[in-house]
C-alpha cells in the first residue's frame, strides 16, 4: 500500500510540473502569455532602449520584436507578448549551461518555460534539429561579406581556403566553415576567429585586416546597404538554406499556428509581415523568397 500511495505521489508531482512548464499553446491561451526570447542587440533585428537592461527588463524594438508583436496578435486579442533577453548561444544550452552539438536535448530556456518560441531567424540543420523543431519563415543563401578593397582577392569559394574568417559561436556559419575545412580545405584550412558578430563587422568594415564574413542574404544584404558601407557581397556559398523560428519539439500546435501564420501573410503582397520586410529591406518577404529562389 504504501508502494502504491508513494507511485501516486510521484506522479502527481510530476502532473504539476507539466502544469508549471508545459507552455503549449493551450496553455498560452490560459494564461495569456506567449513569451519570446531574443539575442543580443544586433541590427536591425533585436534593438534594446538600453544595452545594459538584463533578462525581462529591457525594452526591445527591431525586425523581431515586430514580427513576434505580430504573431501575438494573431494568437487572439486577449494574449500579451514578453520578451527576453538572453546570449546567441543560449538559445541552444543544455541544462548544464553549454552547448553540445552531438546531443539530443531540449535546450533549457524552450523546456523550463521561459521561452516559448525563438523567433531568430535560425538556420535549420543538423545539430539544431536535435534540439528543436522549426517553422520555416524563408529560403536563404549564405554570402561572402569583405572590405571593398579586398575584392580583387574573392572571385570564387576557392579563395577562401586559407584565409581567416570572423564567426560567432555556435551560427550555422560556423558549421558550415568547419565542414569545408573537413573536406575541401584539408590542406590549407580557413582560419576561424570566434567574435561577437557587431565586433566583427566593424573589422571588416574597417579594413584592419584580410578577413572576412559568412552571413545569410537577408543578413548581408542589409548589412552592407547600412551599417558596413565599406564592404560588400562577393558570392553565395553554401546550399539553399531553410531559416524560422525555434519551438520546443513537444509543441506541435505551437508550431501549427505559426506556420499558418506564415503561410497566410506571405500570400498577401500587402500584409503586416510582408510590410515589415519592406520597411526594413525594400522588398517583401514574397520578394525576397522569389529573389533568393533565383540565386545560382
Amino acid at each position: 500500500m504504501k508502494k502504491i500511495v508513494f507511485i501516486l505521489t510521484i506522479v502527481l508531482i510530476l502532473g504539476k510540473i507539466s502544469i508549471i512548464y508545459a507552455r503549449s499553446l493551450e496553455e498560452i491561451k490560459k494564461t495569456k502569455e506567449i513569451r519570446f526570447c531574443l539575442p543580443y542587440p544586433d541590427e536591425p533585428y533585436v534593438k534594446l532602449e538600453s544595452e545594459n537592461c538584463v533578462r525581462d527588463k529591457c525594452k526591445f524594438s527591431g525586425m523581431f520584436y515586430e514580427e513576434a508583436q505580430l504573431f501575438t496578435k494573431s494568437l487572439g486579442t486577449d494574449i500579451k507578448p514578453k520578451f527576453i533577453r538572453i546570449e546567441w548561444d543560449e538559445q541552444f544550452y543544455n541544462k548544464d549551461g553549454k552547448t553540445v552539438l552531438e546531443d539530443s536535448y531540449t535546450p533549457e530556456m524552450l523546456a523550463s518555460g521561459q521561452c516559448d518560441c525563438l523567433p531568430n531567424n535560425l538556420t535549420k540543420n543538423e545539430w539544431r534539429q536535435k534540439k528543436m523543431d522549426f517553422v520555416i519563415l524563408f529560403p536563404s543563401r549564405m554570402m561572402v561579406v569583405i572590405n571593398k578593397s579586398k575584392k580583387g582577392e574573392y572571385k570564387t569559394v576557392n579563395d577562401l581556403e586559407g584565409k581567416t574568417v570572423l564567426v560567432e559561436k555556435n551560427t550555422s556559419y560556423q558549421t558550415w566553415i568547419e565542414e569545408q575545412n573537413k573536406a575541401v580545405f584539408t590542406k590549407n584550412p580557413i582560419k576561424i576567429e570566434i567574435m561577437l558578430e557587431p565586433q566583427a563587422k566593424k573589422i571588416i568594415n574597417d579594413e584592419e585586416k584580410n578577413y572576412f564574413m559568412v552571413f545569410d542574404a537577408d543578413v548581408a544584404i542589409w548589412s552592407t546597404r547600412y551599417e558596413m558601407k565599406n564592404s560588400t557581397v562577393v558570392f553565395p556559398v553554401g546550399p539553399v538554406d531553410e531559416i524560422g523560428w525555434g519551438f520546443k519539439k513537444e509543441d506541435k500546435d505551437l508550431q501549427t499556428a505559426a506556420q499558418k501564420f506564415f503561410e497566410e501573410q506571405r500570400k498577401d503582397p500587402k500584409s503586416e509581415l510582408n510590410t515589415i520586410w519592406k520597411n526594413f529591406y525594400g522588398r517583401t518577404l514574397t520578394e525576397y523568397i522569389s529573389l533568393m529562389l533565383s540565386v545560382k
